[in-house]
């Protein structure tokens, strides 16, 4: 795991080791992170790797979204104050009594550990842990108010993006999956509000982006997945009005429209096909609603 410097005073692990990507952001008096990785083990190393390099205190963990390669670390940093929106922290309530019961996550620990035993090291004496503070629209951290954490949606109901303002960082988080294919299958994702999330990026003074997956970009990265979101758009509208059904419209995947990977990079296969495949599914029901 290697703590890349973005900017003066901002890290990120962007080489993979954490799952999704993780940051922090180093002010006069506190450090504060950004998301805490997929398990408890590499969260350890995380926090150490900052205590290394910060200098300041963790006092602040910023979540950006439930998904688990973003918060299943939270428990290493219990004695911080760890912050989410309004709309992710209702979501605790309703995952801890399906996919994060007890009885779901012991049976999902007993598979890994037969399928990847070294994997579920990681996890071990893993439990959920929950937002202590919550925010509705935005909040600002720092007595000049230098992070600000702005709800956005898009990716999931309870997506939030992190900016650290004096030296033009962007923690994009899922919204922006740079060098590999976006995931847009959760049951809570909203494109509408994921384009806008976009349009309000490209206006705002960003120079460096920590996007949730690979490496760090910049805002070209944001116009080419919002133009490629304007095609996928019209593109599944167009078969919802020759009404078709979601089993037809999976099997036409091959023609919908190419994804912005780097350059030479030809269609997906294995995990990224799933990916399109299961995007596409969530949009075709988004937009057959309206």
């Amino acid at each position: 795991m290697e703590l890349e410097q973005v900017s003066s005073s901002a890290w990120a692990v962007t080489d993979g080791s954490t799952a999704g990507n993780v940051g922090c952001v180093r002010l006069a008096d506190r450090t504060v992170v950004v998301d805490t990785s997929i398990s408890p083990a590499t969260a350890t190393t995380f926090r150490e790797l900052i205590e290394k390099q910060a200098g300041t205190p963790i006092t602040d963990v910023i979540l950006t979204h439930y998904h688990g390669d973003h918060v299943f670390g939270a428990q290493v940093f219990a004695d911080c104050r760890i912050i989410a929106s309004k709309p992710m922290a209702a979501m605790y309530p309703k995952m801890m009594k399906d996919r994060w019961s007890p009885k779901a996550i012991e049976a999902w620990l007993k598979e890994l550990a037969k399928t990847d035993p070294e994997g579920a090291e990681r996890f071990k004496g893993f439990a959920i842990t929950l937002p202590t503070c919550t925010f509705k629209d935005s909040m600002t951290i720092g007595e000049a108010e230098e992070i600000l954490i702005q709800h956005t949606g898009g990716h999931t109901e309870g997506q939030s993006i992190v900016y650290f303002q004096p030296e033009r960082v962007l923690f994009a988080s899922d919204l922006i999956f740079h060098q590999t294919y976006v995931w847009a299958g959760d049951h809570t994702n909203d494109p509408k509000q994921w384009m806008k999330a976009f349009e309000t990026i490209l206006e705002m003074p960003i120079d460096i982006i920590v996007p949730g997956h690979g490496p760090l970009c910049d805002k070209e990265v944001v116009r080419k997945y919002l133009d490629y979101f304007h095609e996928l758009e019209t593109w599944i509208q167009s078969k919802i009005q020759e009404n078709l059904d979601l089993e037809a419209v999976l099997k036409q995947v091959e023609t919908s429209p190419i994804p912005p990977y780097t350059e030479g990079m030809d269609r997906p296969t294995g995990q990224m096909k799933s990916r399109i495949i299961g995007s596409i599914s969530r949009w075709f029901e988004y937009y057959k609603e309206r």
